[in-house]
């Protein structure tokens, strides 16, 4: 064997080990893991950016509505800026118990009141973003699915069940697919009573990284119109 060809040899061998390196077994999750790997990170996470990209489905009529945007949030302030880009550009800011959606186009700020519907809030719109995993467990029958990719991604895919009837009579099953770097889901599934079904993907995901005070509020003038609509939430 002459000396291209061993060099030719030693190059498979490298790909071969480099590769059975790769696709290496998955690990086993339980849920007992899961859990306490939510609370270590539940306990780190101050502020989270990212976009985003909601895919509403329409069962009925078959319809698909995707709305992209960007997502703001500081835990500690309870603050949630979510900047809508297309199709149309409009922003909702959440504080403390209050919702308020501008809309550039109508000058027009919409005001609701959200005092009996934050658990909804928490549960929902921020689900797995800095989620203890031990009010996770509360809430919900957890089935982990296993380890998986979601584009760039290695996620853990983990399947929720509402124990309370009242939120499964809305939505009976949610879908997380957990980043196995940063805790925090880069997909989330919700699966509603009907078919319809709500779909946010999120990407250049970034936490704990220091959010500048005007994207925690609307950019709104001062002098633009707050009416507070009768069919409130």
């Amino acid at each position: 064997m002459n000396t291209a060809q061993k060099g030719v040899l030693l190059c498979l061998s490298l790909l071969v080990s480099l590769n059975a390196g790769a696709q290496r077994t998955p690990r086993a999750w339980s849920e007992k893991t899961l859990v306490q790997r939510l609370n270590r990170a539940a306990d780190r996470f101050t502020t989270l950016t990212a976009k985003l990209e909601y895919t509403k489905l329409t069962a009925v009529v078959d319809h698909t509505e995707v709305q992209t945007g960007q997502l703001y949030y500081r835990k500690n302030h309870r603050r949630i800026l979510i900047e809508f880009l297309q199709p149309e550009k409009k922003e909702i800011l959440f504080r403390d118990n209050k919702a308020e959606i501008y809309y550039p186009k109508m000058k027009q700020i919409q005001e609701f009141d959200l005092s009996k519907h934050r658990g909804f809030i928490d549960q929902f719109l921020l689900l797995g973003f800095g989620t203890k995993g031990d009010d996770l467990k509360k809430a919900y029958l957890i089935t982990v699915l296993g380890e998986t990719r979601l584009g760039t991604n290695a996620v853990l895919l983990v399947e929720l069940t509402p124990k309370d009837e009242r939120i499964r009579t809305q939505i009976h099953r949610i879908l997380l697919w957990f980043d196995l770097a940063s805790w925090v889901p880069v997909q989330q599934k919700f699966f509603e009573v009907g078919g319809d079904s709500l779909t946010t993907r999120y990407t250049e995901v970034r936490v704990g990284v220091r959010i500048p005070r005007a994207k925690l509020s609307l950019s709104a003038p001062r002098d633009t119109k707050r009416v507070k609509p009768r069919a409130n939430m």
